[in-house]
């Protein structure tokens, strides 16, 4: 074929071309599959990008909540423990204050003196003629009351001249209880050295000295020492005087047996 006429003939191709706007379609169809390309790229890595993101913020979220589930842990066992202490507590300090005797209210005034907080002095209209025993509200002992300068003036368990009669143990070994320790553990002394008294054993009121009904709580053995004749008993006690200000008031009546 001429080589003159296959210039003719494209150059004829390429005027119908330009006529009928041929390249501008050409040009726009590629423009378009370029944006659309590029939409398509751009919506990919904004979706890749949410993706990371989300897995990134989900890896986070979870291991904010595996930090509180392990405090939630935490928690759980210190509840469950103080749970099974207060049980324990519980099963050991039931109370036991019988209905035939006769108790009554008392309420906390004043210290009997500012720096003593084991003397403190009580709202009763009428002062007590015999010395009477001061139960908290759990059924506890908590001292005793006796009439002072024309005032009822309760010992706590804590001053020296709280004195009552207890039972120790299993053999009920007699003792007296005499003041607290720095350690707010309850001194309970002249307890005979045959008796056998054991760690943890409970000590109870024993009504031998006319002031506590039998039976009242006192509190646990913690310590033993042996003296010459008799032994010192160390007992935690039960009550929590420190503060404290509301109490019953037990006064035995002498003539009847409790």
């Amino acid at each position: 074929m001429n080589k003159k006429f296959l210039l003719f003939l494209m150059a004829i191709f390429i005027a119908i071309l330009y006529f009928f706007n041929v390249e501008k379609l050409i040009i726009r169809q590629v423009s378009a599959l370029s944006n659309k390309i590029k939409y398509t790229y751009i919506n990919t890595i904004v979706s890749i990008s949410n993706s990371v993101n989300k897995y990134i913020f989900q890896l986070d979220y979870i291991d904010q909540l595996v930090k509180l589930n392990q405090i939630n842990l935490q928690y759980k066992a210190l509840y469950e423990k103080n749970l099974n202490i207060l049980m324990e507590l519980n099963k050991n300090i039931e109370i036991d204050i019988k209905p035939e005797l006769q108790y009554k209210k008392v309420r906390v005034l004043s210290y009997y003196k500012f720096n003593d907080h084991s003397q403190v002095i009580l709202d009763l209209e009428n002062n007590i003629d015999n010395i009477s025993a001061l139960i908290t509200y759990d059924g506890f002992s908590a001292g005793i009351a006796l009439n002072k300068d024309n005032n009822s003036i309760a010992y706590l368990n804590q001053h020296k001249r709280c004195n009552y009669t207890v039972f120790i143990g299993d053999e009920n070994a007699p003792g007296i209880t005499s003041g607290m320790q720095d350690d707010g553990n309850i001194i309970v002394k002249y307890v005979p050295i045959w008796k056998n008294v054991k760690i943890n054993d409970e000590v109870i009121t024993s009504s031998m000295d006319s002031i506590f009904p039998y039976g009242i709580k006192v509190g646990k053995v913690t310590n033993i020492k042996i003296n010459e004749n008799t032994k010192n008993i160390t007992v935690v006690p039960y009550a929590n005087t420190l503060g404290n200000r509301d109490y019953y008031i037990y006064t035995k009546d002498i003539n009847t047996s409790n």
